[in-house]
């Protein structure tokens, strides 16, 4: 069990560079280098957890910050994992100060049989600030013959502007009560994806139905996007029938979010 702790806060240099200012860590959780994103003044980090998966009875807590204007993309090396019989807890904490863009495009979450995880999200953005956030799990290790045999995984994700409340967004799968296999809920596709873009400005019609039409013509993915009813950005579901297509699925969904928002494609992020 760990009790894993991972702080950082970035800022502008006088270059205008989205540097890392601050970073305090503790086991499990750790970083790579900050990475340049290419031809861009944002910075890239990958976030890892040195034992290798999250285990039953682990709580980890991340928190960032962005100062006035910074950009940073946030990404995992690989697919997180989830281990263990004993609930495992993430809570993660993003703060977007005036100007600031946060792009959160971790790997696929993983969960073996019998794990029960349980992840809670908050995004505080400032006044002009804005934030892709995406998130993207399996039915289990489909390779093995391992379909939804987890006992439970919940996400929550709440969003606020200016410290107005925007957005409660909260899931849960709990196969020994409902299969998440049955019609109506995942069905056969095992893999699914989610896509916030949150913004104060844009056309969030627009983008929520260049969204659509990009997942549409995707073979083996299923989904679509709609506009938030608070008027704050767009959101978007999808399913796919394996791993390859849900990964494609969310680098077409991040690709078509950046470029509306910021006019610049999505980057292929190294792994």
């Amino acid at each position: 069990m760990g009790d894993g702790v991972l702080s950082l806060r970035f800022a502008r240099d006088r270059h205008g560079r989205t540097r890392l200012a601050a970073r305090q860590q503790r086991y499990p959780l750790t970083t790579t280098a900050v990475l340049p994103m290419e031809s861009e003044s944002g910075a890239l980090i990958y976030v890892q957890n040195a034992a290798g998966s999250v285990f039953g009875g682990d709580r980890l807590h991340v928190a960032v910050h962005l100062e006035a204007s910074a950009e940073l993309c946030l990404s995992t090396p690989s697919a997180t994992r989830l281990q263990g019989e004993a609930l495992s807890i993430q809570t993660t904490m993003i703060e977007l100060s005036e100007g600031a863009f946060f792009e959160y495009i971790p790997d696929m979450i993983i969960p073996h049989a019998q794990a029960e995880h349980r992840q809670h999200t908050c995004i505080a953005l400032a006044n002009g600030a804005e934030a892709i956030f995406m998130e993207s799990f399996a039915a289990g290790r489909v390779a093995r013959g391992e379909e939804h045999l987890y006992r439970s995984f919940s996400t929550r994700l709440q969003v606020s502007f200016s410290a107005r409340p925007v957005l409660v967004d909260a899931s849960s799968f709990r196969p020994g009560e409902a299969s998440p296999a049955l019609e109506g809920a995942l069905a056969s596709s095992g893999f699914v994806g989610t896509i916030f873009a949150l913004s104060q400005q844009g056309d969030h019609e627009e983008l929520a139905t260049l969204i659509s039409r990009r997942l549409a013509s995707l073979p083996g993915v299923y989904g679509g996007a709609a506009a938030l009813a608070s008027g704050y950005g767009a959101v978007g579901r999808f399913l796919a029938d394996d791993a390859p297509n849900l990964r494609m699925a969310t680098q077409v969904a991040w690709d078509v979010a950046r470029r509306h928002m910021r006019g610049r494609p999505a980057p292929l992020l190294r792994k």
